[in-house]
């Protein structure tokens, strides 16, 4: 992962990690925010995705990127599987999921995404939020099977 050392959460507050190859996008063309949290949550089971909400208030804040992760602790943490093909792996937003989500030939990623140097085959993804500068780490690591438990909504993301 050393080829990408920064990132940054989106301008809608989200992290959002997509392997086009499996990302079913399409959703409906008038979708509600209820459906489309629940379309991200079966994303992230079919292991597609990887999206967490940090916030408003951490907008285009940094997110570091880590080969290990750290033994510091974390404020908040969430953790999901990707299982990245031959399309890799890309740093998308909000945004573009929401246009894929409402337009059938829309795509997950555009212009602005970012392809992270990510082999094909099952990753595990942690992104911490920590006491510090930076005040985000994703860790990206292979793994031999899926040991997370499935998520049942978008990490730090409520409708209150």
């Amino acid at each position: 992962m050393s080829d990408v050392d920064l990132l940054h959460v989106d301008e809608d507050g989200f992290f959002c990690l997509v392997a086009p190859d499996a990302y079913r996008g399409f959703v409906d063309e008038d979708w509600q925010l209820e459906q489309l949290l629940t379309h991200f949550v079966a994303q992230m089971r079919e292991g597609s995705l990887f999206i967490a909400y940090p916030g408003p208030d951490d907008v285009d804040e940094a997110v570091a990127v880590a080969d290990d992760r750290a033994d510091t602790s974390a404020l908040r943490e969430a953790v999901s599987t990707v299982d990245v093909g031959a399309g890799g792996l890309w740093l998308t937003d909000y945004t573009q999921l929401t246009m894929a989500a409402q337009f059938d030939d829309e795509a997950p990623t555009a212009s602005g995404a970012i392809r992270l140097p990510v082999p094909e085959g099952v990753h595990h993804v942690t992104l911490r939020h920590v006491d510090g500068s930076p005040r985000y780490v994703v860790t990206i690591k292979p793994v031999a099977d899926d040991d997370c438990e499935p998520l049942s909504a978008v990490p730090w993301f409520s409708l209150e």
